[in-house]
């Protein structure tokens, strides 16, 4: 059995699946129940007003066809989702070791991106409140 996560990866070949055997399921229905098995069941009974025996049947195959097509995916992710893992570890152990060997470098450089920061910040939101009108604004105040 494929899970959401496998299934969601591989949600374009069962859209298509979906759309070839009921074509008047519009692509904006699809992506409200993008991996969701019973909502998609009840989509398709609901446009097509097929039995919903039929429909199941025709939703397990694609999904368990899609399942056979994807478990390498798993194992990608997991790979991925390790090795992440690991360079985040390496990358927070080097910070600490950088901030215990100049504590007061890492204090000033870390005020330092702070203060910068907020004058960005407080000038992005300052520029908005005080702009200069457009030709159009002043047009439509008239």
């Amino acid at each position: 059995m494929a899970t959401k996560q496998q299934i969601s990866g591989e949600w374009n070949s069962i859209q298509g699946a979906v759309k070839e055997k009921y074509g008047q399921i519009t692509d904006d229905e699809l992506r409200e129940v993008e991996g969701e098995k019973e909502q998609l069941i009840g989509l398709i009974q609901q446009k097509v007003g097929a039995a919903r025996a039929e429909v199941e049947s025709f939703v397990n195959k694609i999904y368990q066809e899609c399942g056979e097509s994807c478990s390498h995916l798993s194992d990608r992710a997991a790979n991925y989702a390790e090795a992440t893992g690991q360079r985040l570890r390496e990358g927070y152990d080097q910070s600490t070791r950088a901030v215990a060997r100049r504590p007061m470098e890492s204090i000033v450089t870390a005020f330092g991106v702070g203060v910068l920061a907020g004058v960005a910040i407080g000038y992005s939101l300052a520029a908005d409140r005080y702009r200069e009108p457009t030709w159009r604004d002043r047009l439509m105040n008239r």
